[in-house]
Formats: C-alpha cells, structure tokens, sequence
C-alpha cells in the first residue's frame, strides 16, 4: 500500500504567501462578465478595464461539444481571475485564456495538429 504524503505548512509560510498574492494583485486580469454568443459561437470577455475579448470556442477545451445551455452557465472565481461551467465540471484561469492557454498540453497540442492541417487542405 502506498505510503501517504503529508504536507506541513506553517502559519509564517502561509502569511507569506499571501503577502505575495497581494504583491502581484494589481497585475491580475480580471474580468466583469464572461458570456456565450451563440451568434459568434465564442466566450465573450469583458475584463475591469472595459476592453472585450472573443475567444471561439472550438478552441477552448471542455467547450468544443457542449450544449449551449451549459455554455451560458459561466461562475466568476477569484474576484473575476478565473471562471467555471459547473455544470461541466470545466474552470480556467482569465490569464490563460489571454495568454492563448486555451487547456491543458495535450489539448494545446491537438490544437497546434488541427490548425497544420487545416493550412494544408486550405
């Protein structure tokens, strides 16, 4: 039977960390609202600032096959740093998604493969 880790943190660990959580605060993208259009089948990003991001989503993963009613069924996490669909069991950091972090490796790299061959029948 495996042996089970145990973490140890201690409370000036913690204070810490959240000291530096507060540092770099000010540079977290936040978004107001995060909304499905149906329209231009994409994640509409409407960040603090007032600008506004579309991201298709094709191209995010957990959203490629999803029915549009989940799609609309967006939660603001972490003071509008990260969003949720609960109801398919899908999260992603607002940074990421900015960044062109679009899911996880394998799906970047399944991505990058699409859009190869895309270019080649094209």
């Amino acid at each position: 039977m495996p042996e089970i880790a145990k973490v140890v943190t201690t409370d000036a660990e913690i204070d810490a960390a959240i000291e530096r959580a507060r540092i770099f605060e000010k540079y977290d993208r936040r978004v107001a609202s995060a909304t499905y259009s149906s329209r231009a089948d994409a994640l509409m990003l409407r960040l603090e600032h007032g600008v506004t991001y579309s991201i298709p989503r094709r191209l995010i993963q957990g959203l490629r096959d999803a029915q549009a009613g989940d799609l609309q069924n967006i939660e603001l996490l972490g003071n509008g740093t990260g969003l949720n669909w609960p109801t398919l069991d899908v999260a992603h950091s607002v940074n990421g998604l900015l960044a062109g972090v679009f899911g996880s490796a394998s799906w970047m790299k399944q991505l990058e493969v699409e859009a190869v061959r895309s270019r080649m029948t094209a």
